[in-house]
């Protein structure tokens, strides 16, 4: 009996797991992972076998694997790369920083590549204000403390980290500074390369790591960082690895050169990038999107292109978290023609946009209010990329 349960165990850990693979040209298709190398993603589709290259594919999805938000703050840790993910535990000497977490084990990373810690919670009082420290272009490091809903700081240099102290020196002095009472620290660092990752992998911790490799074996995925550490990830770990760098441009990926809101009545709904108002994932017709933009009536977003793409795509509807009584009216143009115009109703299943914008400098996106006045106007653009 107890030999019967240990195979069946084992069998039901090696199942493969369900994945959605997109092309450049928007086609989707499912299957089972079989394994993934450098040049192609293989997939068991029925009683067949089919690879599929790399070369050819926008992204990889896990629909099955479901963002979790942790009940704890754990840690988090930003690289040079631009990646960003929680932990659980962290110690640090001159050189090296270790970490460890659920997701990828434990990564020893090399000290000049991490360019912020932050021990403390996030919330929408100090958010903006630990955004704009992290844009410092001093050349000391920054020690933040939190007083209440203000965040303030001390430069000078960050030296270990222990479970317990933070080893920091400002002038002539040392400093042992208990790390209980440390909401973060920022790094002073050189700008890293703007070397694009092979692959870009989505957490259902909501964390990003950008590798320069990764590989899948039939059990867990290794992925090189681009500082040259390794980590194990599982399959229920990933939401979605991303291998666009160099083809594609998201939306969220770039900043409006001009945002313009006009709300029905004194409220500002803000446009947000790759989440929903609530900070939840996008979500279209039962299915979540970890990219895309979420636009509320009425706002004006202005992009300039330099005439660099080819197709603008996207999977626009009514977001799920609403009731079904939003209505907006949606109107693209690029360099000031219209290339999409039409209602966007709850009711209406998702659109799936493919523009031509060969030659088009400027793109214009405008969700304006629609029978219903401002009420459920939560608009998402799933997807929303620019094709070379």
């Amino acid at each position: 009996m107890h030999s019967l349960l240990c195979v069946s165990i084992t069998m039901l850990l090696a199942v493969s797991p369900e994945v959605e693979v997109t092309s450049l040209s928007g086609a989707s298709v499912t299957g089972n992972l079989l394994a993934l190398n450098k040049t192609a993603v293989n997939l068991k589709q029925g009683k067949s076998e089919k690879g599929y290259p790399l070369s050819e594919t926008l992204n990889v999805r896990f629909p099955k694997n479901r963002f979790q938000r942790s009940l704890q703050a754990p840690l988090t840790i930003r690289l040079t790369d631009g990646s960003k993910f929680p932990v659980q535990s962290l110690q640090s000497n001159e050189r090296q920083i270790k970490v460890s977490n659920d997701q990828s084990g434990t990564l020893i990373l090399p000290a000049n590549q991490v360019s912020s810690i932050r021990f403390g919670t996030l919330n929408s009082n100090i958010s903006a204000a630990w955004e704009k420290l992290l844009s410092n272009k001093g050349n000391k490091d920054l020690l933040v403390v939190q007083k209440e809903n203000v965040l303030d700081f001390i430069d000078g240099v960050v030296g270990s980290i222990t479970d317990e102290k933070i080893q920091f020196f400002t002038g002539d002095d040392e400093v042992a500074v208990n790390r209980k009472r440390v909401f973060g620290i920022i790094y002073f660092r050189q700008p890293a390369s703007n070397a694009a990752p092979f692959c870009s992998i989505r957490l259902t911790s909501g964390g990003l790591i950008n590798a320069s490799a990764i590989t899948y074996s039939g059990t867990e995925f290794t992925a090189t960082l681009q500082s040259g550490a390794q980590a194990q990830f599982t399959p229920q770990s990933i939401a979605s690895l991303d291998f666009s760098q160099g083809k594609v441009r998201y939306l969220s990926d770039l900043e409006p050169r001009n945002i313009e809101y006009t709300p029905f009545f004194d409220t500002v709904w803000k446009y947000r990038k790759d989440k929903h108002r609530d900070g939840g994932p996008l979500r279209l017709d039962g299915k979540e999107y970890a990219r895309g933009l979420y636009i509320h009536s009425k706002t004006l977003l202005q992009y300039r292109i330099k005439e660099e793409y080819r197709n603008f795509r996207a999977i626009m509807g009514i977001d799920d978290s609403v009731p079904g009584i939003g209505f907006v009216y949606v109107e693209i143009k690029g360099n000031g023609r219209t290339l999409y115009s039409g209602n966007v109703r709850s009711a209406d299943p998702p659109i799936e946009l493919n523009l031509d914008v060969r030659g088009v400098r400027d793109l214009e996106i405008l969700v304006d209010f629609g029978d219903n006045l401002e009420i459920c106007d939560h608009l998402d653009l799933c997807e929303a990329r620019l094709l070379k």
